[in-house]
């Protein structure tokens, strides 16, 4: 098994160890134990232990959007086709990784481990930047409306899949992410409509 699979699964232990556990037993200690491995395995794999465990998450994350961003910019359709594909992502993250909010809105990133707070701020830069390009070329067309800002849309935007996966971290019955979705997307393409 390649060290980047390997990896990959341990960031996927470590949110599961999130979901069913909370934030605070994100140790080292305990990603091994959950992965079926010693703890001296584990640091093979991440020698700096939380943070590194904490990094290969976020890597796993920014992989995933940029994938999706990659998509919806380079397949052909309207604007808002092209969001919609960036939504689809967001909602199959979210119900693939329930544990991702909790984790990435957690002080274990924001205060405790600063150097992730500014990566997080860089990738939320960077997203809000392509998916506002998406929104501009969508009011350039006629299909988006042009009385508020690109970047006002995007927060919008940000916000029909943020309130799923919040609510969606803190119980998996809590919501039906996929029906909630339809239902945010729906509304959101009324407040967008020209």
């Amino acid at each position: 098994m390649t060290a980047t699979i390997r990896r990959e699964q341990i960031a996927e232990a470590a949110l599961a160890l999130v979901a069913e556990q909370g934030v605070a037993a994100l140790t080292a200690r305990n990603v091994a134990k959950a992965v079926g491995v010693t703890a001296p395995a584990l640091y093979r794999h991440f020698p700096g232990g939380k943070a590194d465990i904490l990094a290969s998450v976020l890597d796993l994350l920014d992989a995933v959007k940029a994938e999706g961003l990659r998509r919806a910019i380079n397949d052909p359709g309207p604007a808002l086709a092209k969001l919609r594909r960036c939504f689809d992502l967001h909602i199959s993250v979210i119900e693939r990784y329930r544990a991702l909010p909790n984790l990435v809105l957690s002080d274990a990133i924001w205060i405790d481990e600063p150097q992730f707070k500014t990566r997080l701020l860089e990738s939320h830069q960077q997203q809000q930047a392509q998916v506002s390009a998406i929104i501009r070329k969508g009011q350039e067309a006629g299909e988006i409306r042009q009385d508020i800002e690109a970047d006002q849309i995007f927060v919008q935007f940000l916000g029909q899949f943020l309130t799923i996966a919040i609510l969606y971290s803190r119980r998996g019955d809590m919501i039906d992410p996929k029906t909630q979705a339809d239902a945010n997307w729906k509304m959101f393409i009324r407040s967008v409509a020209p």
